[in-house]
C-alpha cells in the first residue's frame, strides 16, 4: 500500500483525533461534506473499516453520498483499490461503505449495524431524536466512531442539542464555514 497525503484545512484538523463522535456544522460552503467523505475513504483504505453513510430520509442511492465518495476515490487515485458498486463501496482490504435511511430502521433492524466502526450522519439536522437514540448504542464496536455534518437549523435540533448544548467529554465538534476551506 503507498503512502496517501490528504491536505485537511486547519479548522477541521481536531476532527482528526479519535472520538466516539465527531461534528462539523456551519452554513453551506464548508466542505463538511467533503471532509467527511475523504476521510472515510483515507480510513477505508488504511484499514479494514465497516462504515455506513446515513441520513434521516433516504429514498434511493440517489439521496445517499455514495456519489460524493466514489468522487473521492477518483480524486484521490484510489480508483484501483475501491469497487464502486450500485449500492456499496468495497475496498480490496475487506472494507466496505453500504448508505442507509435511519427512517427505514426501528429498534430491531437497526441491529445490522452493529458490527460497524463508522457511521456518517450527512444533513444530521433533519435527524429525529429517536434516529439518535437507536442509532448511538448500535455503533458500539470498541474504537467505533459516529460522525455528524449539519447547518443548524432550530435550536431544538437533536444533533445541535447533543453537541452544541450538552457535549459530553466523548464528543468534539467545530464550527466551519467557506472561509475555512
Amino acid at each position: 500500500m503507498s503512502t496517501l497525503r490528504v491536505e485537511v484545512p486547519r479548522a477541521f484538523k481536531p476532527l482528526l483525533y479519535p472520538k466516539r463522535y465527531k461534528g462539523a456544522y456551519g452554513g453551506r460552503g464548508g466542505a463538511k461534506s467533503h471532509f467527511f467523505a475523504e476521510q472515510m475513504i483515507v480510513q477505508c483504505y488504511r484499514m479494514p473499516t465497516r462504515a455506513v453513510g446515513i441520513r434521516e430520509i433516504q429514498l434511493s442511492l440517489r439521496d445517499s453520498v455514495r456519489q460524493l465518495l466514489a468522487d473521492k476515490i477518483n480524486k484521490l487515485g484510489l480508483g484501483h483499490y475501491f469497487e464502486i458498486l450500485d449500492t456499496e463501496i468495497r475496498g480490496r482490504n475487506g472494507s466496505n461503505i453500504i448508505f442507509r435511511g435511519m427512517q427505514s430502521f426501528n429498534s430491531e433492524t437497526i441491529k445490522s449495524l452493529e458490527g460497524y466502526d463508522l457511521a456518517w450522519v450527512e444533513e444530521a439536522q433533519t435527524l429525529s431524536q429517536k434516529s439518535l437514540d437507536l442509532l448511538r448504542p448500535t455503533i458500539r464496536k470498541p474504537q467505533s466512531e459516529i460522525w455528524f455534518g449539519w447547518n443548524p437549523r432550530y435550536r431544538t435540533d437533536p444533533v445541535d442539542m447533543y453537541f452544541r448544548k450538552t457535549p459530553s467529554a466523548d464528543c468534539i465538534s467545530v464550527r466551519v464555514n467557506w472561509r475555512d476551506n
